[in-house]
């Protein structure tokens, strides 16, 4: 049972990196040259694999007395909510500004 918790919290931090990852790199992008949009997609999923792996370490952590990792319903609502948190800023927010600017500048052309 210990060995199907590590690879569930191993899936999980992995696939929250990744997805931060993508979408970073995906709003700056646009912005910024490709390497220097890579470079802070880069740092930011660094911090989120680090961040979310903090998250499933047992609260009382001493190497090779105990488990390595913890899953719990909180801590995966909690990685949950930070990346739904990214998707809002990165993703879903600039497009609704961009719709709401394509509008607006509709209405001045009329």
């Amino acid at each position: 049972m210990e060995n199907s918790d590590k690879v569930l919290v191993l899936f999980i931090v992995l696939a929250s990196a990744v997805i931060t990852w993508k979408l970073v790199f995906d709003f700056y992008k646009t912005k910024l040259h490709k390497v220097f949009s890579h470079l802070i997609a880069v740092a930011t999923s660094s911090f989120m694999f680090l961040s979310t792996m903090m998250l499933f370490v047992p609260e009382n952590y001493q190497r090779g007395a105990g488990p390595d990792v913890e899953f719990s319903i909180m801590s995966l609502v909690t990685v949950v909510v930070m990346v739904f948190a990214i998707y809002l800023f990165f993703k879903y927010i600039p497009q609704s500004n961009g719709k709401k600017e394509e509008a607006q500048t509709k209405k001045s052309k009329k």
